[in-house]
């Protein structure tokens, strides 16, 4: 990752017509003074000229309305910025203009971002993916005196503009994904962003598509008279065949009924005849005698058991026989009904058609068929505008889904697991050098915890946080390292023995190679590798006698932040 070294920082109040250089010392640079000697102001004024917003500015520095231009080094490239009011301008190392910008979200965080490799996007309120605003880039470099020791990640104003930020934020600076991950994440939001217009597209075309096919529908002809007449035909030859069909099942019906006349009365004749079967049997049965007078005829018959038994067996072939009429008579019921059906169904496709043919044969209005025309050649071109829009909707999904393989590449699981297991080990043995020994597990495995901890616990434990963030960013970060800048170490009056052990804590566990600056009082005799800048005036940071020096020097800068541009 990139290293950022501040080299020196000009202010100028015109208005009051005092001015002060500070030059950064490459290691450490120790701002000492007593309080209202204007130390949080000359520490806030180097977030502030990167376009950061710290809480607290002075109103007395807010009135004397300072200029302010910084001259850094990232790696070996040396860059300027300049700040008045609202207003940046970015110089290149020949100080030569790299662009002057108004807006710091629209304008300067992209370009401060391309420079200081930071891929991180975050969506705003309104669902759109921006370039956050530098201050979450110089977030975890930076303890400010009055939010930053009462919480982790709370040293600048209007965070909250974006939800969910804080997650995002440092798992991006923690590295618990590399930079390649946010690069690319960064390329799906633009393929995501140039689908919207597509989408919104299909999705005008597709409502008036609808309504025009709605419209359509009511239509009794179709407005090409070609195909009106060949749907004519078409519908007339259909009728025909359900003619014909017709006629088919009314043959058969007929014949069917005709079968059951002759099986009802083959059935009637059949019952009969078993009935007169069955009452000669009972009544040879009921008498003894050899012979049987016929009370008809008066005829003598034989009434052995042969003769009986020749009774018997026809009474049950008529019993058989009507069984067997009675199923033949089920059969064609059936039949009958199935036919009947059909021949109600045929009936009921011929009544349609007739309908339709009725619509089809009545006036056509010319300005219908025109009005028709336009609408038919309109849906035909929304049918065309909308495939276009589809194909191009789906080329951008293929493009998204292939990041999305080659992010799912670079999340790795295990990785991520590392890295928060040795912010865990690292804090816990921070906490316990700065005497800290009551924070609830889930600080240690959540890296972004609030810290329930009160009176001088409360900023040593931030400081063990803090600490531990840089020290999982300078092994696995993303983007450019900053200064690490805090402001009044001493918070909550801490005794001798904790500021000590606060003051060289910051001294050791300063990052190898990394700028430190730190706003103090009292040093309580710890030795820092570096400069210490005294202020010595209360209510004076700026100096009338440097205002001619400092102004001849930022003159040019001045003067291209002011120019108009084309």
């Amino acid at each position: 990752m990139k290293n950022l070294q501040l080299i020196s920082m000009l202010l100028v109040s015109h208005r009051e017509k005092k001015a002060r250089k500070i030059k950064f010392h490459p290691k450490v640079t120790i701002i000492q003074g007593e309080n209202d000697t204007g130390k949080s102001s000359i520490i806030k004024s180097i977030q502030h000229t990167f376009g950061a917003k710290p809480h607290n500015i002075h109103k007395k520095w807010n009135d004397a309305d300072v200029a302010t231009l910084i001259h850094f080094k990232l790696d070996e490239t040396k860059y300027s910025i300049y700040r008045h009011r609202n207003s940046f301008t970015l110089f290149d190392n020949n100080n030569h203009e790299i662009g002057t910008y108004s807006s710091v979200t629209l304008e300067l965080a992209p370009i401060l971002a391309n420079i200081f490799d930071f891929r991180l996007k975050l969506s705003d309120r309104e669902g759109y993916s921006v370039t956050p605003p530098p201050a979450y880039l110089m977030l975890p470099f930076y303890l400010d005196q009055d939010k930053g020791w009462i919480d982790t990640w709370n040293s600048f104003m209007n965070l909250g503009q974006f939800a969910f930020w804080k997650q995002r934020v440092s798992g991006y600076h923690f590295g618990i994904k590399p930079d390649k991950w946010y690069q690319l994440e960064s390329q799906k939001k633009l393929f995501e962003t140039s689908k919207d217009e597509p989408e919104r597209q299909v999705k005008a075309i597709s409502t008036i598509r609808d309504k025009t096919y709605n419209e359509l529908s009511r239509v009794d002809f179709d407005i090409d008279i070609e195909t009106f007449r060949k749907e004519t035909n078409n519908l007339l030859e259909k009728c025909k065949i359900l003619k014909v069909t017709e006629n088919k099942y009314r043959t058969k019906i007929t014949q069917f009924k005709t079968e059951k006349i002759r099986l009802d009365a083959q059935i009637e004749i059949v019952a009969r005849t078993h009935d007169e079967l069955s009452d000669d049997y009972k009544f040879s049965c009921s008498t003894h005698d050899d012979y049987i007078g016929c009370p008809t005829c008066g005829a003598h018959y034989n009434n052995s058991f042969s003769e009986r038994f020749e009774i018997a067996k026809d009474t049950e072939t008529c019993t058989d026989l009507l069984s067997s009429l009675k199923d033949d008579l089920m059969k064609v019921m059936k039949e009958i009904q199935l036919t009947e059906t059909l021949f109600a169904y045929n009936k009921k496709n011929i009544n349609q058609i007739n309908e339709i043919l009725s619509k089809k044969q009545g006036d056509v209005k010319l300005k219908d068929i025109i009005d028709t025309e336009g609408k038919k050649s309109l849906l035909n071109h929304l049918d065309t505008e909308c495939k276009q829009y589809q194909q191009e909707i789906d080329t951008i999904t293929s493009s998204i889904n292939e990041i999305i393989e080659k992010m799912n590449k670079y999340d790795n699981p295990d990785h991520r697991k590392t890295i928060l297991k040795e912010y865990a080990e690292t804090l816990r043995k921070y906490t316990a050098e700065l005497n800290v020994f009551s924070l609830s597990d889930n600080v240690y495995k959540n890296i972004n915890a609030s810290i329930k901890e009160s009176g001088s616990d409360l900023p040593r434990a931030v400081l063990a946080c803090f600490f531990s963030t840089l020290n999982a960013i300078e092994k696995n970060g993303n983007a450019t390292f900053f200064p690490i800048v805090i402001d009044a170490p001493n918070q909550q009056e801490q005794d001798p023995e904790n500021l000590s052990k606060i003051l060289n804590f910051i001294s050791k566990k300063r990052p190898k190679n990394r700028q430190l600056i730190v706003g103090l009082v009292d040093d309580a005799g710890v030795k820092f590798e570096g400069d210490v800048i005294s202020l010595d005036k209360k209510y004076s940071v700026l100096l009338e006698e440097k205002y001619e020096s400092v102004t001849n020097e930022i003159r040019h800068f001045e003067s291209v932040n002011l120019a108009i541009k084309d």
